[in-house]
């Protein structure tokens, strides 16, 4: 097969597809179409998902899919969330650009940072059934919905929720936080993926449904989870060292007697 062959796979054409939407979003971004750039990073984040799970379906890994995708993930998922999120609010937060210009280079500081970190653990171990710190797509997601929703609702309060949660969904993004990855399209695999699944689906329902309210919950739950899995991996550790203390102390005192 000749190397144009290798890289012409369909999986690397949705990279491509994931690359077209990060620019053009930029384009909606500097034409003052705040939502419709918010949605497009949305589904550039949607092919995202797509290109790694049809890659690996179709055995079509490759460092060079790797490293498109992460390019291309700098683009609509550091990038394009960026900028939109400065033009739509953060240059004029504080009346100072400068705090404007800081808040909006987190979400592009932290993409850049955790999918170098994502291609180097990647090669070196392979891939993971989940992610260390939240993905650069659903992170840039998260923070365009922001802007959907305050572009529909015009609720005050989802400008101040821009300012909070810039810097905790960028950080969430560089921590080693643990979030679930795409669900495998299989109910003959482990019953996590299959609770995945469902809730996928259900998801998916719920959009049909409610769009908005559905897209915030989404949202938001997925950002806590990489928190609320840490802690309950806390406390279970903390729980099962406490009871092999136990054991050790009674088999300590069973020996004495």
């Amino acid at each position: 097969m000749s190397s144009s062959a290798r890289y012409m796979t369909l999986s690397n054409l949705l990279t491509t597809v994931n690359l077209f939407g990060g620019f053009l979003s930029i384009t909606m971004t500097v034409a003052g179409h705040y939502a419709a750039a918010g949605w497009i990073i949305i589904l550039s984040g949607l092919f995202d998902a797509l290109d790694g799970w049809i890659a690996r379906a179709l055995g079509q890994n490759s460092d060079f899919g790797l490293q498109a995708d992460s390019l291309a993930d700098v683009v609509s998922g550091g990038v394009a969330p960026s900028l939109l999120l400065y033009e739509y609010y953060l240059n004029g937060v504080g009346n100072h650009m400068a705090l404007g210009l800081l808040l909006a280079f987190l979400p592009l500081l932290f993409a850049a940072f955790r999918l170098a970190r994502f291609n180097v653990m990647t090669q070196h171990n392979g891939h993971k059934p989940y992610f260390t710190g939240m993905p650069a797509p659903m992170a840039a997601a998260s923070l365009a919905s922001l802007v959907i929703l305050h572009h529909h609702f015009g609720w005050p309060i989802l400008l101040h929720c821009i300012v909070i949660m810039t810097p905790a969904i960028s950080f969430a993004m560089g921590s080693h936080l643990r979030y679930e990855g795409f669900p495998r399209f299989s109910f003959k695999s482990s019953a996590g993926n299959r609770f995945k699944l469902i809730l996928f689906f259900c998801t998916l329902l719920c959009l049909f449904v409610s769009l908005y309210i559905t897209l915030s919950v989404f949202i938001m739950l997925y950002f806590l989870s990489g928190p609320a899995k840490f802690v309950y991996d806390l406390f279970a550790e903390r729980g099962v060292g406490e009871e092999l203390l136990e054991t050790e102390e009674f088999v300590v005192d069973q020996r004495l007697q």
